[in-house]
């Protein structure tokens, strides 16, 4: 086998386009998996499996060297898929010497408190926070802050343990079930589970996030995506629009690259978060050191024609990506499915709706016997729709189109039958 390159997760859900923009960027070299899931039904477009923990840099790197011995192969780039993956992917390339993000980069884009530091002394606009570990901490530094304030673990991902608090007294019961969030994960983040931090609410109307490519020694924006929460006191993600009604505003543009800047994010794709206020003001809440989720790359692709995924491994093989700047070619949206709470009686697909021309693709993933519970994070969804409007546009709106999220809420009444 030729050398190859080593895709850290690219089975995960709503990342296998992965893939298909990695084949793209490889100019014929094989592309390769590191998964523990043989189940994984993604894992049969790869061309090989490295079998590890995906956060397990110790054991990717164990598995990585007997593949070179049986097969004479190595990586020629180790590309991360998500935030679990950008430790794990910087350290097994640092053992093979091959491009990478710097340790500290890497470090400040797990860490969340490490980043709004670096943003805060950069004068990048971030909410007022502060780290802790104990409750007793939080009771040292709480009287500096004014309610509602946000509680979040330090090194996780999709909405995991994020959790508004309106008031003091609901702040020891907010800070235990964050760290019940955190320990139900079962250690598969392979990053410390008892550092948390304090962060002043952002009352902004708006969140969005910004693609932002790195490639030999440039920053260029690809898309702005709206992003569209669920009820607090939970932060979860139920829908995506690209493009954004805040494509326009430059010092959203601006922060975005600034802050990646700052970071010091070489290579790769970065997914900017913030906050934006209905008068333009924007807030950072974070930045990550690998492409968005939630099929947010897939969005880009049907609204400017370009695969995020290729131009992400193309900048770690160290190549010029080609992406030409199209204007946006209509609407895309992403939303997710949420059952009622109870039990699963059956789940009935023969609904029209699944079916219509705007929907691009769709997955159920609740079935017959499942209890749902209510919505705190991306593991209480119950599956998405993605859907394309080639004919319509953004352009001169002030709010995001929510004709996603109605549509995932419509199906949802009609396909989950719950027992009585």
């Amino acid at each position: 086998m030729d050398d190859y390159i080593l895709i850290v997760g690219g089975d995960v859900t709503l990342r296998e386009r992965t893939f298909a923009g990695a084949l793209r960027a490889a100019s014929g070299k094989p592309v390769l998996t590191v998964c523990k899931n043989l189940e994984s039904p993604g894992l049969r477009f790869f061309d090989g499996l490295i079998y590890s923990d995906i956060a397990d840099h110790e054991t990717i790197i164990e598995e990585v060297e007997k593949f070179a011995k049986a097969t004479g192969a190595k990586p020629c780039a180790v590309v991360p898929t998500n935030d679990f993956t950008v430790t794990s992917s910087a350290k097994v390339a640092e053992h093979f010497g091959l491009t990478r993000n710097s340790a500290r980069t890497v470090e400040m884009c797990r860490d969340k408190y490490a980043m709004k530091k670096a943003f805060a002394e950069a004068g990048i606009p971030v909410p007022k926070f502060r780290g802790f570990s104990t409750y007793e901490e939080v009771q040292e530094f709480i009287h500096e802050f004014t309610f509602p304030i946000v509680i979040k673990p330090r090194q996780m991902a999709g909405s995991l343990g994020v959790i508004k608090v309106d008031r003091l007294e609901d702040l020891e019961a907010a800070y235990v079930q964050s760290v019940q969030d955190v320990l139900s994960f079962n250690g598969q983040a392979y990053s410390p589970e008892d550092i948390f931090q304090i962060e002043e609410y952002i009352d902004f109307e708006f969140e969005v996030s910004v693609e932002v490519l790195h490639y030999q020694g440039q920053r260029a924006v690809l898309a702005v995506t709206d992003k569209q929460l669920g009820s607090e006191p939970h932060f979860v993600e139920l829908g995506h629009v690209v493009p954004s009604v805040h494509s326009s505003n430059q010092t959203l543009i601006d922060c975005a690259l600034r802050a990646c800047e700052v970071l010091g994010i070489e290579y790769g794709m970065a997914h900017f978060e913030a906050k934006v206020s209905r008068s333009g003001e924007v807030k950072v809440i974070e930045v990550a050191a690998r492409t968005g989720g939630d099929a947010i790359m897939d969005l880009i692709s049907d609204v400017y024609g370009v695969n995020p995924y290729e131009l992400h491994v193309r900048s770690y093989l160290g190549a010029e990506p080609d992406f030409p700047q199209r204007p946006a070619a209509g609407v895309a949206a992403i939303a997710f499915l949420k059952a009622p709470l109870g039990t699963v009686a059956k789940v009935d697909r023969s609904s029209e709706l699944l079916t219509a021309p705007d929907v691009r693709s769709y997955s159920v993933t609740a079935k017959a016997g499942d209890f749902i519970k209510p919505l705190t994070s991306w593991l209480e969804r119950e599956g998405f729709v993605r859907l394309y409007w080639p004919d319509d546009s953004t352009a001169g709106r002030s709010e995001p189109t929510d004709k996603g999220l109605r549509r995932a809420r419509e199906i949802s009444n009609e396909i989950f039958v719950m027992t009585e």
